[in-house]
This record gives structure tokens, sequence and C-alpha cells, in this order.
């Protein structure tokens, strides 16, 4: 389950970053909608760097 939450966090954090750089540096020149977009697209990056580190800090278990 752990890798399982690492790469689904680094892929969510993957997508994120590659819609932000689209349209971050014309942030000024954006409508309503292209700026919700840029802050929806930041949100994911949040929720994906969320995912990594639970991921990372989840204890590895062993089933006995």
């Amino acid at each position: 389950m752990r890798k399982v939450i690492i790469i689904f966090g680094a892929i969510i954090t993957v997508i994120g970053i590659y819609q932000v750089s689209k349209y971050l540096f014309d942030y000024n020149m954006l409508t309503q909608y292209g700026k919700g977009y840029v802050w929806g697209s930041i949100f994911l990056i949040m929720i994906g760097v969320i995912f990594l580190i639970i991921g990372l800090k989840m204890k590895y278990r062993t089933h006995k």
C-alpha cells in the first residue's frame, strides 16, 4: 500500500507541475477561468505532495 500511495502522489504532483508550468508566467493575462485553472493545478500539486509525505512516513509492515 505504501508504494501505491507514493506512486499516486508522484503522478499527481508531476501532472500538477506540468499544468502550472504552461500558464504560470502568463498569470496576469489570464481570465478568471484561467486563473482558476492555475489555482486548481496548485491544489493538485499540494494533494500530491501530501500523498508523498504520507507514503514516505508510513512504516513498512511485514505480514507474519
